[in-house]
């Protein structure tokens, strides 16, 4: 079986950022350690976090070579490794809010910094910061047991087999079982099971990007009405601030929006494969163009690259 040429400009695509999103993150990283100011504090740790992050997410990316496919009313995620076991699907789905959650305790530090300065040294504090790995652990962990509901309870035999024998034809290899299905039309009939799986992945992706952008007006607002702060200190809070919503505005427009769009419009029954077709290319830009969002905003780090580059 051969690959169409739309198959192979996507593997293409999907290749090219993930190379570039691995060394401009890994250049991302060196600067981070090497040109950060001082004014930066905590931030800094912050920053290298999600950095680290995003190099994870690229490799695991090139490990299971995930793919996100509709197949008539069904929505299908599958990894592609030796093991086959849907087990490894619904975990890299769940890894997938770690960006997301990162970004809200970003936010979070933000708001702090601004309303409630006399907090921020609890992200020094090992049990606080503890408890911020226990909510980040916890969001992965739910979306690993939401995506092994949907297979609970349901005959998927036919639903798997139309799956796979989809994929086979369009990437020229054959997957049995690492399959994450919505099948919520089977047989024409709602299931209902499958029905609150759907919200709930809905009400947990919403709820982060509302979460995140409450707490970004918030910031500003609080900015903006401030007499506490300095000239100097209001300019940095607000240049912060700028550049932390255009880092978040990334994983949401090339990992959350896509997948609500994935989810949603088997179960809307809305024709069209384009969006399942290009998911997967299209959430490796978010490593990518993170890294590239993050080093043009941030002067120190900009600076430090081009002068960097000036001396080879």
């Amino acid at each position: 079986l051969r690959m169409s040429a739309f198959t192979n400009a996507v593997e293409w695509i999907e290749l090219i950022n993930t190379i570039s999103g691995l060394f401009l993150n890994l250049l991302l990283l060196y600067a981070i350690r090497r040109f950060s100011k001082p004014h930066l504090g905590a931030y800094k740790q912050l920053l290298t976090t999600f950095t680290t992050v995003d190099i994870f997410l690229v490799a695991l990316h090139v490990l299971v070579h995930p793919r996100v496919m509709r197949a008539g009313y069904i929505h299908a995620t599958v990894t592609d490794t030796i093991f086959d076991d849907v087990r490894i699907t619904a975990l890299y789905i769940g890894l997938q809010s770690v960006p997301f959650s990162l970004l809200a305790i970003h936010f979070l530090y933000r708001y702090w910094s601004v309303c409630k300065p006399l907090r921020m040294p609890l992200f020094s504090n090992k049990l606080f910061v503890l408890f911020l790995a226990s909510l980040i652990a916890g969001a992965v962990v739910s979306w690993y047991f939401l995506c092994l509901l949907c297979s609970k309870g349901h005959d998927l035999t036919i639903a798997r087999e139309v799956v796979a024998s989809e994929y086979a034809v369009m990437y020229g290899k054959r997957i049995q079982n690492a399959w994450v299905l919505l099948d919520n039309w089977r047989d024409g009939k709602i299931d209902v099971t499958l029905f609150v799986v759907t919200c709930l992945m809905d009400v947990i992706t919403v709820s982060s990007i509302v979460l995140t952008l409450s707490f970004a007006i918030l910031t500003f607002y609080h900015i903006s009405k401030s007499d506490k702060l300095s000239i100097q200190a209001h300019t940095l809070q607000r240049k912060l601030l700028i550049a932390l919503c255009a880092q978040a505005s990334i994983p949401t427009l090339f990992v959350y929006i896509p997948y609500l769009i994935c989810i949603n419009i088997p179960f809307l029954k809305i024709p069209g494969n384009f969006f399942h077709d290009t998911a997967a290319p299209v959430m490796t830009c978010f490593p990518l163009w993170d890294a590239v969002i993050i080093i043009l905003l941030f002067s120190d780090f900009r600076r430090g690259l081009a002068g960097m580059m000036r001396k080879l």
